[in-house]
């Protein structure tokens, strides 16, 4: 039993027979997984097994594939060391958009709640009983299931919040402040119909501090946003530095692809906190597995992971520029767009990705 249990652990450690030398042969063990599974899963070019399976590999350098039909293929270079291993975790993007609506009486100034599960908008094209102001609950339900649609205000004749200017939220999301020209906000409970509102003050938003290890970072940056699940931060350059070492050792398993230290003012990095490494970036917008961003043009909608790579185009229709929020288990993405010509009036709309 004791030399058993020796045996298995010595070939969970990547190590296998080599009979050409009659002895045992260090490898790397790849753990192919994906979502959705059963992907083929090409090494080197060659179809090599299918998505959720181990592999044992040879020390070396190799190309990493992985194709679905229906899906965006997903590609990557990476160093296969002895005794490690390396998890893929891809997300397969599909290639053709399925654009389903989920709003019809119009959505303006859509605005996205900090903990991304609530839209606050306004409806101001409907029944007199409609215009006012609207959230939609995106969290919880099946993949399929369109969210929740609430109205939190009605308009009267006295108070028009459908003509706000924009919408913002309080950092810890218990307010929603509508604004209205002349310096007017009112306060709104997200979980009510709020009525007898009273004029609140100015609203100040503050930052998340930012790890003090990092402090020539924290310095040389804007616009600095964490993924999910905080282990990650995106962040726009404001001044030229180079990133010093935090991390003085190797980690197994870690991110192959190339990083860059060397800061440019203007550009957008994303920095690994638990790997201490840094990468440029085009997108802007965190997706709920921390491990995607969301960007967009004037003319398009991608995707990219947190180090650049595997980008792809998700939407290439309609939409106004600014107003793409990421659904919170990444079933979807929400934009804000007009099909109608005969009603210009945009709704929001969602890019289904399961």
């Amino acid at each position: 039993m004791v030399l058993g249990a020796v045996v298995a652990i010595v070939f969970a450690r990547g190590y296998q027979i080599d009979f050409t030398k009659k002895g045992l042969a260090a490898t790397g063990i790849l753990v192919a997984t994906s979502d959705p599974d059963g992907a083929e899963v090409f090494i080197n070019n060659k179809l090599t097994t299918a998505t959720n399976s181990s592999l044992n590999l040879q020390p070396g350098i190799y190309n990493l594939k992985i194709v679905k039909d229906g899906y965006s293929p997903w590609e990557k270079s990476l160093t296969i060391k002895k005794e490690e291993v390396f998890k893929t975790n891809v997300f397969l993007f599909p290639k053709a958009s399925d654009l389903r609506p989920l709003t019809t009486s119009g959505a303006l100034n859509p605005s996205l709640s900090p903990n991304r599960t609530q839209i606050a908008y306004a409806v101001a094209s409907a029944s007199a009983t409609a215009n006012g102001v609207w959230i939609l609950d995106m969290a919880g339900g099946p993949p399929w299931v369109n969210g929740d649609s609430r109205q939190i205000f009605r308009d009267t004749p006295y108070l028009n919040l459908s003509n706000s200017i924009s919408f913002l939220w309080t950092n810890d999301g218990k307010q929603v402040i509508a604004s209205l020209s002349g310096n007017l906000y009112y306060s709104l409970n997200p979980n009510i119909i709020n009525e007898n509102l009273i004029a609140a003050a100015n609203i100040t938003q503050t930052i998340k501090p930012f790890p003090k290890t990092l402090a020539l970072l924290a310095s040389s940056a804007a616009n600095l946003k964490f993924s999910p699940d905080e282990t990650k931060v995106l962040y726009t350059a404001t001044s030229s530095a180079t990133l010093s070492l935090v991390l003085n050792s190797y980690l197994p398993g870690t991110n192959p692809t190339p990083e860059i230290r060397k800061l440019e003012p203007g550009k957008t990095y994303v920095y690994d906190l638990k790997e201490d490494r840094n990468y440029l970036v085009e997108n802007s917008v965190w997706l709920s597995t921390s491990r995607h961003l969301l960007g967009h043009t004037d003319k398009e909608i991608t995707v990219s992971e947190y180090d650049g790579t595997n980008k792809v185009t998700i939407y290439s229709g309609p939409f106004i520029n600014g107003f793409v929020f990421p659904w919170p288990n990444t079933s979807r993405i929400v934009i804000l767009t007009s099909l109608n010509s005969t009603t210009p009036t945009p709704d929001l709309y969602s890019i289904n990705l399961r």
